[in-house]
């Protein structure tokens, strides 16, 4: 087994493996704040567990001016079944504010028969409750 390599292979689309306990730390952390765009339901992930999806919407802010608001985005959110048992997650109506962390991931989704890829959190950790200001610690410690 071939050590962690970030660089993809030159040739052909196939995978490297990570080796067995592994993880490289601080690689593909994100958090996400934002509110449900509709009520939680039942999917799948790609090896066909079952998982709770959200839809988070939040606003994108002009990096130049904080104050002005670009548009709205979305994001889909796994979460695997024990996390949300634990996290109350199905429980959950439209528009509640969330705070997710987790990995960022793709899925091949096919909408109005197009097969595409579209952008995924899985999560490690939901929140249902609005984080006030500046109380958020972000992991190493910063504010």
């Amino acid at each position: 087994m071939r050590p962690f390599d970030s660089t993809p292979p030159r040739f052909g689309r196939r995978r490297l493996r990570v080796p067995e306990g592994f993880t490289p730390p601080g690689l593909n952390h994100a958090i996400l704040t934002g509110r449900l765009a509709a009520f939680p339901r039942a999917g799948r992930n790609p090896v066909g567990d079952p998982v709770t999806l959200l839809s988070v919407e939040f606003p994108v802010v002009d990096p130049q001016r904080p104050h002005r608001m670009w548009t709205w985005a979305s994001c889909e959110v796994e979460v695997a079944e024990a996390l949300a048992d634990r996290f109350g997650v199905r429980d959950l109506e439209g528009g509640a504010s969330v705070l997710v962390a987790g990995q960022l991931s793709e899925r091949w989704a096919i909408e109005d028969g197009r097969t595409g890829k579209r952008a995924a959190l899985v999560a490690a950790l939901v929140h249902s409750a609005a984080v006030p200001p500046g109380r958020l610690l972000i992991p190493g410690g910063r504010p």
